[in-house]
């Protein structure tokens, strides 16, 4: 019997060896019979495209491809990928590579549902809430994942340098995809900053409320799970491909726990000072989420005895009496980002990113421009001590 999928919540993961292969009976039953791919230049370079075509290319039948994705995800390309798929009748879309590539998916299943030409227009007007045309949306990471692959967010440059921001269910990706065989050999600095990107979601995701979502705690204890477990290994045996792949499935169950939590105002800050420095989201994440576990309250205090028992004995997370999980977590979080010393130079401060403080002090006018109370506090214990310091 088909399933019958719900466009706006319903999500399938399909992850392991022969992940891409299994997906094709999935794709059909979604209603995919003209997709369309949309892929970074990066998958094309790196033969991720030939891998992918080689492994389903004779399943689906994929008729078009949109491959001009830059590490940036710009209005242009949204509109030129939307022209594409009309010209070839298309009905289902799969993102292939890293985010840049997924914003623009998701950006045109938007379009498309609100018969929108240009991805412009939501600079002005908001997504229209109303569904009118479902489109089957697959994602299929390559590399690390970055997080974002199951999130509802979608961030687009304009020409103009103005940044259209949205976050709506009908963003939503339908089908998730992870293999193997998609997961290459990087240095041991892009796996630091995925590794520990993992493990900022995941925490921040137990650490944003106290009524969890049950699902987005297993997801998040599974992804700390998968790190602990894996992470050291992968950057002393970065060549083993089971350690690669296991970072990358954490990172996309923290990803899924971080985007269905309360988390607006670090993802904000992130990102307000990744566009005015041009420095990696993953890094400055990082670094942000490192002050925030040190300079702001927990708002809850989860169960940390369940989440070691789940995860067992490991040298990362250490319970001892008369600690609380504030401080279980803080001194946990230490641990990890000192492990990283024995490997790799990474990045602790926003000057070892080379952003100096006149870049801080621009983001931290913007990120408090409108005045809120809340904003101008978290941006206080974020960024002022490292503006007075430089």
């Amino acid at each position: 019997m088909r399933r019958q999928y719900n466009f706006e919540s319903d999500i399938k993961f399909m992850t392991g060896r022969g992940a891409l292969r299994n997906a094709t009976v999935a794709l059909s039953n979604m209603g995919a019979r003209r997709v369309m791919l949309i892929c970074d230049e990066g998958s094309v370079k790196h033969g991720k495209l030939k891998s992918l075509l080689r492994q389903i290319g004779k399943e689906l039948n994929i008729i078009c491809q949109y491959k001009k994705v830059l590490e940036d995800a710009t209005s242009e390309d949204c509109d030129r990928a939307l022209r594409l798929f009309k010209e070839k009748d298309c009905d289902s879309i799969i993102a292939l590579g890293q985010r840049s590539a997924i914003y623009v998916a998701k950006a045109v299943k938007i379009m498309l549902k609100d018969g929108v030409s240009f991805m412009s227009n939501y600079l002005d007007c908001a997504v229209n809430n109303i569904s009118s045309k479902p489109i089957p949306l697959t994602v299929i990471p390559t590399y690390l994942s970055s997080g974002i692959e199951a999130s509802n967010s979608v961030r687009i440059k304009c020409e103009d340098k103005r940044i259209i921001q949205l976050d709506t269910p009908f963003a939503q990706t339908n089908f998730l995809v992870l293999d193997p065989c998609l997961c290459s050999i990087i240095g041991r600095k892009n796996i630091a900053s995925t590794g520990l990107n993992a493990l900022a979601m995941a925490i921040k995701s137990l650490t944003s409320h106290s009524n969890i979502d049950p699902m987005t705690k297993v997801y998040a204890l599974d992804a700390i799970t998968l790190l602990t477990d894996n992470f050291e290994q992968c950057l002393m045996y970065s060549g083993i491909r089971k350690y690669r792949f296991n970072v990358a499935f954490a990172t996309t169950l923290a990803g899924s726990a971080y985007w269905s939590s309360p988390n607006a105002l670090l993802t904000e800050l992130r990102d307000i000072i990744c566009d005015h420095s041009g420095a990696d989201y993953r890094d400055v994440f990082n670094i942000l989420f490192a002050k925030s576990v040190e300079k702001i309250d927990f708002k809850c205090d989860f169960d940390t005895y369940a989440l070691v028992n789940l995860i067992g004995y490991n040298q990362y997370v250490e319970v001892q009496d008369g600690k609380n999980s504030g401080q279980i977590v803080r001194e946990s979080v230490k641990n990890y980002y000192a492990k990283l010393k024995k490997y790799v130079k990474y990045p602790l401060t926003f000057k070892d990113l080379g952003i100096d403080d006149d870049t801080l002090s621009e983001a931290y006018d913007q990120f408090t421009k409108d005045g809120d109370a809340e904003k101008i506090d978290y941006a206080n214990k974020l960024l002022k001590d490292e503006i007075n310091n430089g």
